[in-house]
């Protein structure tokens, strides 16, 4: 698991998102717009909410997780 993520702005987040390869797709409901990204021959979308302030450390690793990131790729993205 890695260590030390911290707690994200939305900007900083989707930055580094598109800086590892994912895709903004469409809005989604709400206040959440989906991202997507290929991952072992597979599309994986992934609702991210666009109405918080500050996103959470659990909150950005189960986002990482959802789009299939090793913990290296998390590490290397985080830098």
């Amino acid at each position: 698991m890695p260590k030390n993520i911290p707690a994200l702005k939305l900007k900083e987040l989707i930055q580094i998102l598109e800086s590892g390869g994912c895709k903004y797709l469409r809005e989604g409901k709400e206040y959440h717009t989906l991202y997507y990204r290929y991952h072992e021959g597979k599309k994986r979308v992934v609702p991210i909410d666009m109405g918080a302030g500050e996103l959470s450390p659990p909150y950005v690793l189960r986002i990482f997780r959802q789009f299939g990131f090793s913990d290296e790729e998390i590490n290397a993205l985080l830098k």
